[in-house]
């Protein structure tokens, strides 16, 4: 049986393909910053390891055939947090690499984080792994949260579209392709959801099915700087932040993939669908 291991086993997405590889029946090794916080759950040992080149991580992935890989929280050290991580499970004897980037992740992408993405999937290749790249959209979550807490989206989009992606679409991605990893070795996985989207359509959709005000207004870049400062950060926090909307303005974050649908049987879940499963949920 192919040895797993699982990183980001404390968050959301990690959190989620742990315990549908648990449910699955199938043994894996869970890597935690905090083990004390990691899931207890059936079939998982957890080890203590960060996204550093460390024996302590050499040790955690030891025997370990194929490592779900989730990228590393946002930080101006993220790059060489991976390479770090990446160097050590090289040594350990990982085989297959599997990464969460990000969608039409360049050299060049506008969207500052997707540099990063793009140099980790570089370097995974260098370093000889076999990889599958599940390369994910913005999340579709995240926009309705706006609207949810703030009652709008607000930044400079324009009425560019993107093609948003529910985060447990990924997530069910991520854990069909650790049962079956060898069937999608050495493959780049584009994850959108099934329509491209300005904000101010997913702002009016929103609104309209979970009954409240919303709206996406538009700002001018400087504008975006200026009001993001209501946030103390620094300087590639809020870039990052305001290239997200200068991203789908430009049209990276627009197109729709098959993925999804070439792993999962069934189509990625819709913005309507979604909505109507939280106002359900609400009632």
């Amino acid at each position: 049986m192919t040895a797993i291991a699982i990183t980001g086993v404390t968050g959301h997405l990690g959190g989620f393909v742990a315990r549908r590889i648990s449910e699955a029946g199938l043994p894996a090794k869970h890597l935690a910053r905090r083990p004390e916080k990691a899931p207890k759950l059936s079939g998982a040992d957890v080890f203590k390891a960060s996204y550093e080149q460390s024996q302590e991580v050499v040790a955690a992935l030891k025997g370990t055939e194929v490592l779900f890989m989730v990228s590393a929280k946002e930080h101006p050290e993220r790059l060489q947090q991976h390479k770090g991580f990446i160097a050590a499970a090289r040594e350990a004897g990982v085989k297959h690499i599997i990464y969460t980037s990000f969608y039409n992740a360049s050299p060049q992408s506008i969207f500052t984080l997707g540099r990063d993405h793009a140099a980790t999937e570089q370097y995974i290749k260098q370093q000889g792994f076999a990889y599958t790249f599940i390369r994910d959209n913005f999340y579709m979550d995240f926009f309705v949260d706006l609207i949810r807490t703030d009652g709008e989206i607000k930044g400079p989009a324009g009425q560019g579209k993107v093609s948003a992606v529910l985060r447990n679409d990924v997530a069910e991605v991520a854990a069909e392709i650790l049962q079956n990893p060898k069937k999608w070795e050495n493959q780049i996985l584009d994850m959108t959801g099934p329509e491209e989207l300005t904000l101010a359509d997913i702002a009016s959709q929103a609104g309209q099915i979970l009954g409240k005000e919303a709206a996406y207004v538009e700002e001018t870049v400087p504008e975006a700087y200026e009001s993001r400062k209501a946030w103390p950060a620094q300087q590639w926090e809020y870039d990052s932040w305001v290239s997200t909307y200068t991203a789908i303005a430009a049209g990276e974050q627009a197109g729709l993939s098959e993925d999804i649908e070439r792993v999962l049987g069934r189509k990625p879940t819709s913005l309507k669908l979604y909505l109507q499963t939280l106002a359900a949920e609400n009632q």
